[in-house]
């Protein structure tokens, strides 16, 4: 393995070094030779496009617009797939010019394998404002560099709610929730439509699908500020183990196998009342849902005492552009295009992908095109706050796993917190001392 990454590293490093001789690739200080931008936009070029996103995507939200503005630019697909992840086509010398990404998986294997080009210098060079989004989004992508670099593009956030079961409120005589409820709250409201009628038992609240959407809003860190060693034995851990248990405490609680399974009990079996999770109108069909029986509306994701109107930290769709791409300064005017055009982000946001732009004339469109939106909530749950962002760390993935698989034991009663904290803290630093050997 350390043989084999270390060759993955050096290619990488002769690719930088071949396309900085060979006249391309250059850095935004070294425009030496370089056609005017006029001569540029006549001749036809070919950028790999690496997706991780489904091709109806890719020509629905990218490709038209990029044909529209850069005619003589072509968006060749590479699909993320077995045999062509990123660590593959390094090994290949095939590195893609844009990465299309997830902000919260920029610590994987993006940060492992060094990809990532800091785009200060080109933003510097093209006069592009990163002041156009939220401090608290900047402040998040900054996060992912130990330098506080610019390592990513935002194209759309995700936003996130509590959703709820109309029929379920109204079948037990409860009124429905409210926007700016804390978890406190939220979990005495689901206590009181938790019951079982016959054979079926509803449950009035079932934790968020993903330990790191709390652990965002709590802006707890995996690791500590040397990004080396693990900080899961600590209070705000702890306050966030109580909070998942605290929603599951009720006569003859079924185990949870995974929290992602709230998703089904909610939108197909309906035995839930309510879902703290991922707005789904950005997720799923709400519409057929709809025509199918489903009554159902969101308010305000819940928020901790202390944190009043923060809500996840960002959950974002976007662009990098690695290393050794060998036409920087074009891809980063087509991925800065798409991010901020009015009529591209508008387009967007229409269609359930919200900008991250703080433009309130473009998010007064939010879901516009999505029928299942119409007199739903949807401008409450848009006013929520990010967080401070935690630390980033190549390790983060790790952690994350480790720590879920420690929640679902506290949750289902295995295990007392502080025990389930301190084996978390020691198996993840562990596996920290195994990476880093590598």
């Amino acid at each position: 393995m350390q043989t084999k990454r270390t060759a993955m590293l050096s290619m990488l490093a002769v690719v930088l070094l071949l396309t900085g001789c060979g006249g391309q690739g250059k850095t935004a200080s070294d425009t030496t030779g370089q056609a005017s931008p006029e001569k540029q936009k006549q001749e036809p070029v070919t950028l790999k496009f690496y997706a991780k996103t489904p091709i109806d995507d890719f020509e629905k939200y990218i490709n038209q617009f990029v044909k529209k503005k850069f005619p003589h630019v072509t968006l060749q697909v590479v699909e993320n797939k077995k045999g062509s992840e990123i660590q593959d086509l390094i090994t290949a010398n095939e590195i893609p010019d844009i990465i299309w990404e997830g902000l919260t998986n920029m610590g994987a294997a993006l940060a492992e394998y060094d990809v990532p080009m800091d785009l200060t210098p080109l933003a510097k060079k093209y006069g592009f404002d990163m002041n156009k989004y939220d401090t608290k989004l900047v402040d998040s992508i900054k996060s992912y560099s130990s330098k506080g670099e610019i390592l990513y593009i935002p194209y759309n956030v995700l936003v996130f709610g509590l959703h709820y079961n109309k029929d379920i409120f109204d079948k037990f005589g409860v009124s429905y929730p409210k926007d700016n409820r804390t978890w406190e709250e939220v979990t005495e409201l689901g206590k009181r439509l938790t019951r079982k009628e016959g054979d079926l038992q509803y449950i009035g609240l079932r934790p968020p699908l993903g330990v790191n959407r709390v652990q965002s809003q709590l802006s707890l860190s995996y690791v500590d500020a040397g990004g080396q060693k693990a900080v899961l034995a600590a209070d705000g851990w702890k306050r966030l183990f109580d909070t998942f248990k605290s929603m599951n405490e009720f006569p003859n609680a079924p185990v949870i196998k995974s929290f992602f399974d709230a998703r089904d009990e909610f939108l197909k079996k309906r035995t839930v009342a309510m879902l703290p999770d991922i707005l789904q109108l950005q997720n799923s069909d709400m519409a057929l849902l709809e025509k199918e029986g489903l009554k159902w509306d969101f308010v305000t994701y819940p928020t901790f005492k202390d944190k009043p109107g923060v809500g996840v930290g960002v959950f974002s769709d976007g662009f990098v552009l690695p290393k050794g791409s060998k036409h920087a300064d074009l891809a980063f005017q087509i991925v800065t295009f798409l991010s901020t055009d009015p009529d591209v982000q508008t387009e967007a946001t229409k269609n359930g992908r919200i900008t991250a732009l703080k433009d309130p004339k473009v998010l007064e469109h939010a879901f516009e095109n999505n029928p299942a939106a119409k007199g739903k909530n949807v401008q409450s749950v848009l006013t929520q706050k990010y967080p401070d962002p935690i630390r980033s760390s190549p390790y983060n993935g790790t952690g994350s796993g480790i720590i879920n698989a420690k929640l679902v034991d506290y949750v289902n009663g295995k295990a007392d917190v502080n025990t389930l904290l301190k084996q978390a803290e020691e198996e993840f630093d562990k596996k920290i001392a195994e990476l880093k050997s590598k």
